[in-house]
This record gives structure tokens, C-alpha cells and sequence, in this order.
């Protein structure tokens, strides 16, 4: 029943701010002009872009099993991620896409290794959060009197940078709680206290591997650089069709202020969240006419969306790999000679 009220209150939420931002007649022209008269060369580019963001998360959450001592071929890997990325985009509720190609990595992953495996989905997203803090937190303090000109768009900025915080500070605590080796030390009823004594174990070993894990940092920045350019490509597909667009110091000094609100659980994969702050803050700090810049942002989702249906191919025709069907069948052998059913 909550996970119901969940889902449908997501679904709520997304048409809700999409009606918001394209209720008015001009933005909803401008929505079909830049549609109709994109350079799908352009559009091509932002696909494209973001599947260089797809290629650098892959190679960064491979650094990260690999220091877990877990090999997954390169071809399976990445199949999780898009479907990982198909149930973020499309699919409302309480199941995001982290715990659902944890839930996949966990087929993959050698019987005893199953613990560091979901470990790995959870320092990927904390090395996610690092690098995305470390890009926002220089490109605020360069452009923060153009980002802070105009008081809606201070409101985001305040609001991306005490989410981010907020999120630095658990890591914080969570490695100050790894290093004086205090996780044993907590309340044994603590709700999460098991996790938290195996996370922060994880805290020790990435920070033994800390030139492996220096490399993670540095490709999520990476990433997170070819996730803007998706919406950059989006800009110069419009270029050709009627009013200015952003330009690209612009758009990149707002991008991860945007991107990091519409990565709140509030919508799947943001949409909905996205377009508004686009349409709230890029128009008035870039100048634009209605209607330009959340026409940008859907361009921008369209790209992404390719890889979300890409995923759902991948997702339609999953099947564990060959050696965790062979390990399953053994382990099910061996429970069975365990039983009076086997002797």
C-alpha cells in the first residue's frame, strides 16, 4: 500500500510540474519549435555525450568492485547499468536504480562476495556524490555573483549546496566513525548499525586503495562533465530556430545547480523537477524567452531517455551469466546432499 501511494504520488508530481512549466501557450510552441526544427546531428551528439557519462560510471564502478577483488566482465557490467538507468527514468516509486542493479550485481557476483558487492554500489554513489560536490562547489565559487544576481536563482543555489553538504557531512562522519574505529561501539539495537560497521569496513579498505579510489573521484568528475554536455548539445541543436540561447559559460555554471535539485527523489530521473528549475533559473540568469530553456532541458531528457530504452532492452532480456548459474546449481546441490533427502 505505501509503496502504491509512493508511485502514484511521483506520477503526481511529475505531471503536476510539467503541466506548471508547459501550461502556457509560448512555451508549449516553443517545446514543438525546438522539436521540430532540432539538428538531429546535434541531438545525435547528446546521445552520444551522454553515453560517454554511461562509459566513465562503468569504468568507475568497475575501479571500485575490482579493489572488492569482484571481476565482471565489461559487456555484463554495463548491462546493469542501463538497467539501473531504465528503472531511474521510467519507473515511479520507492525502487531507484542504485538498488536495482545492486540487485542484479548480486546475481553476478561470486558466492561469498555478495556483502562486498552491494558495498560497492554504495561507495560508488559516495564517490558519485564527492566528485559532483567538488565540480559544483568550484563552478558556484567562480560564478557565484551571476549565480546569486537573481534571488529564485539564489534559492537554488543555497538549497544545491546545503544538499550537497548535508551529504559530505555523512560521508564525513561515516569515515570519522571508519578511522577511530568506533562502528562496534554503537548501540547494538541502532537501527542499521550492521551496515554501518560494514560500511565503514569498506571506508578502511578504499582508503588502503587510495590511489584506486583517487582515480574514481577524478572519472565521476569526468562523468559529470559529459552529463552537462548532453544539455549542451541540446542548446546547439536549437541554435538554428528562432530566439538566443544560453551560452555555454552559461549554461555549464548553472548545470550542476540544476542537475543537483532534480537528482532529489522527487520525480523519476527528474523530469518534471528539471524543466522547472531550468524554466526558473536559466531564464531570468541568461536572459532568455519563455520557453527556451525547459524546451532545453526536455531535448536534454530525450538524449538521456535513449539510454533509459536502451536499458529496458537490456532488462527484457536478462539472464545470469553462465558461471552464477553454475555456482547456483552447486550451491543447491549441496543443500540438497545436506537433507535425508540427498543421503
Amino acid at each position: 500500500m505505501k509503496r502504491a501511494f509512493l508511485w502514484l504520488l511521483q506520477c503526481g508530481i511529475t505531471a503536476g510540474l510539467l503541466w506548471w512549466v508547459f501550461h502556457d501557450p509560448e512555451k508549449q510552441r516553443a517545446l514543438r519549435d525546438a522539436v521540430l526544427h532540432a539538428d538531429w546531428w546535434w541531438i545525435g551528439a547528446g546521445i552520444a555525450a551522454y553515453g560517454v557519462f554511461e562509459l566513465l560510471a562503468g569504468l568507475r564502478w568497475q575501479i571500485l568492485l575490482r579493489v572488492q577483488g569482484i571481476r565482471i566482465s565489461w559487456w555484463r557490467l554495463y548491462g546493469l547499468l542501463m538497467v539501473g538507468l531504465f528503472f531511474s527514468l521510467f519507473i515511479p516509486g520507492g525502487t531507484g536504480g542504485d538498488l536495482v542493479k545492486g540487485y542484479y550485481l548480486l546475481k553476478e557476483a561470486p558466492v561469498g562476495r555478495k556483502t562486498s558487492a552491494a558495498l560497492s554500489v554504495v561507495m560508488d554513489r559516495l564517490i558519485g556524490l564527492i566528485g559532483v560536490t567538488i565540480l559544483t562547489g568550484t563552478v558556484t565559487w567562480l560564478r557565484w555573483d551571476w549565480l546569486t544576481s537573481d534571488p529564485t536563482s539564489t534559492n537554488f543555489v543555497i538549497s544545491g549546496l546545503v544538499v550537497l553538504g548535508a551529504g559530505m557531512l555523512g560521508i564525513l562522519l561515516a569515515g570519522a566513525i571508519s578511522g577511530l574505529r568506533l562502528a562496534h561501539r554503537l548501540p547494538e539495537k541502532m537501527p542499521g548499525r550492521g551496515f554501518l560497521a560494514k560500511t565503514t569496513g569498506a571506508y578502511a579498505l578504499y582508503g588502503r586503495s587510495w590511489l584506486a579510489t583517487l582515480a574514481a573521484i577524478v572519472i565521476a568528475i569526468a562523468a559529470h562533465a559529459a552529463h552537462y554536455t548532453t544539455f549542451w548539445c541540446a542548446t546547439a541543436a536549437m541554435q538554428h530556430s528562432g530566439p538566443r540561447k544560453p551560452t555555454a559559460l552559461e549554461l555549464y555554471s548553472a548545470l550542476p545547480i540544476i542537475e543537483t535539485v532534480a537528482a532529489l527523489p522527487i520525480t523519476p530521473g527528474g523530469l518534471g523537477t528539471r524543466e522547472k528549475v531550468f524554466d526558473d533559473m536559466l531564464t531570468k540568469l541568461a536572459n532568455l524567452e519563455h520557453g527556451v530553456a525547459p524546451a532545453i532541458s526536455m531535448l536534454g531528457y530525450f538524449c538521456i531517455a535513449f539510454w533509459g530504452v536502451v536499458g529496458g532492452v537490456f532488462y527484457l532480456f536478462y539472464r545470469p551469466s553462465r558461471s552464477e548459474r553454475a555456482a547456483i546449481r552447486a550451491e543447491s546441490t549441496a543443500q540438497f546432499k545436506g537433507t535425508h533427502l540427498g543421503s
